[in-house]
């Protein structure tokens, strides 16, 4: 026994599975760290944060706070009239208002914000879950079988005895703070979905690592079900074992792994699937045979995607969300928000490639970030961007090191990811953004997309998503995916 410890998380309604599905006890290591809190989101930037706090402690010239900040005066002033003064934060006397004092003091509050909770590494794949939690959500046995595993009382009321398949811990607990990042941006983008926050919450984060505070984790199962996939590609799926999505990729990749050399595990997604056949078929096989069925539309659409699996992941979440929602008159918003994400997601899997194949140098020294001045004047420098006012705006806003860190590492959001590519397609003269028409790329579309993503990717935003204009922006991340065929 890998461990005797056990969480389980009740499924909300909406997340309730009425599909056949299998029970899974999932080993993870939990690790005990200090992360800030879910729902922190910043109102102003550093740079105003940064002005209101100075004029609060008494300086009033533009040139004196140029001075303290070590910017140009002229963006100062542009700061203040464009932007302070605008959104009521500061008053004609150069005085914070009500408002900009309220402001002022909960980004100071924020950043103090932090929770003491736990981290999930998988002992199956070794990774990082992208999920964190203050408390372990346990669940004691109700005894054990004949075979001495554990059997459990899931609902009280109903009295049903269930059994799960536990899986074998294959990857050893290996404590590597700085992968929590990518993980926690991750979270936080499911949170913002699922909770019906409003904003970028991975672009929004603004912390630099997460703490470690114990060297040693602690061991433990979490509960989730393997399911059918009624209406889609994949035909099977794993649920999320915190409830903040109905089904997880992060989970299905290294079952899926597993299950290709273990006979027990493919027989438990054989139960589920009997209309593929497995009569005298290895694991393997039959996985193989599955994994042909299920990509059976996109072989026959997109067969260009075959050497880049996670595009055509993606690209097959779009098609199955898509036809969900096509030819209905009532959709509910949650599945036009979701259709937005994937689409979104699908785009972003497209720059993190192109990312990877035309790799090139940033063109700026380290640990230097730039104005938004100075932001507008680089892009508009670039031969793709230059007479493109729109593009160039929207994705002004990108910092030095986010832009950075998605032409190192690809681990940026849609914005930094396709303000990346720009720099990488002006070194490199062999990148496919050169033989493409400017009206074939629509670069402009991207960061739209990006926008209405945010503000329709949750109930709470106060902007409800058009049907029309979702399958519009669906059908062109699927076109501007198909772009690079011949690349890929």
């Amino acid at each position: 026994m890998f461990a005797e410890r056990y969480c389980y998380t009740p499924p909300a309604e909406h997340h309730a599975l009425k599909e056949r599905r299998e029970n899974l006890l999932w080993p993870v290591y939990a690790w005990k760290v200090l992360y800030p809190d879910e729902f922190q989101r910043r109102g102003i930037n550093l740079f105003q944060e940064t002005l209101l706090g100075l004029i609060r402690a008494g300086m009033r010239e533009a040139d004196q706070l140029a001075d303290a900040m070590a910017l140009d005066p002229e963006l100062v002033r542009f700061i203040i009239a464009a932007q302070l003064q605008p959104n009521g934060w500061l008053d004609g006397r150069f005085r914070l208002t009500p408002d900009g004092e309220r402001l002022l003091d909960e980004a100071e509050d924020r950043r103090l914000n932090l929770k003491v909770g736990y981290a999930f590494q998988d002992a199956v794949s070794g990774n990082w879950l992208p999920r964190f939690t203050t408390q372990l959500p346990e669940i004691a046995p109700a005894g054990h079988d004949e075979k001495n595993r554990p059997v459990f009382i899931l609902d009280r009321d109903k009295g049903r005895r269930e059994r799960a398949f536990m899986l074998q811990a294959r990857a050893a607990a290996k404590l590597d703070a700085s992968l929590l990042l990518p993980a926690y941006r991750q979270y936080r983008q499911d949170l913002a979905f699922s909770q019906g926050e409003s904003g970028n919450y991975a672009s929004e984060v603004t912390f630099t690592s997460i703490e470690s505070i114990d060297d040693v984790p602690t061991k433990l199962y979490l509960w989730c079900e393997l399911y059918r996939d009624e209406e889609g590609f994949q035909h099977w799926l794993i649920s999320d074992p915190f409830r903040v999505r109905r089904a997880v990729a992060w989970l299905r990749e290294p079952f899926a792994a597993q299950a290709r050399g273990n006979k027990a595990i493919a027989t438990r997604m054989q139960r589920l699937l009997p209309e593929i056949p497995a009569d005298g078929l290895s694991a393997e096989e039959w996985m193989e045979l599955l994994d042909e069925s299920a990509d059976l539309e996109i072989e026959a659409n997109y067969p260009f995607l075959n050497r880049e699996p996670l595009i055509r992941d993606h690209l097959a979440r779009v098609l199955r969300q898509k036809r969900r929602i096509e030819d209905r008159e009532k959709v509910h918003p949650e599945e036009l928000g979701n259709l937005m994400t994937e689409a979104a997601n699908l785009l972003e899997a497209v720059l993190k490639w192109l990312l990877r194949e035309w790799r090139a140098s940033p063109p700026w020294p380290k640990g230097r970030n730039w104005s938004p001045m100075e932001a507008r004047a680089e892009l508009g420098a670039l031969p793709l961007v230059a007479d493109n006012t729109d593009l160039i705006n929207a994705l002004a806003g990108q910092t030095r090191k986010t832009v950075l860190s998605a032409l190192e590492k690809q681990n940026q959001p849609l914005k930094a990811l396709l303000t990346g590519t720009l720099f990488a397609a002006s070194e490199r003269s062999d990148h496919p953004f050169h033989e493409l028409l400017p009206d074939a790329l629509e670069l402009e579309r991207l960061p739209r997309l990006a926008d209405y993503r945010n503000k329709t990717g949750g109930h709470a935003s106060g902007e409800k998503a058009e049907q029309s204009l979702v399958l519009d922006y669906a059908n062109f991340a699927i076109q501007w995916m198909a772009l690079f065929n011949r690349w890929y």
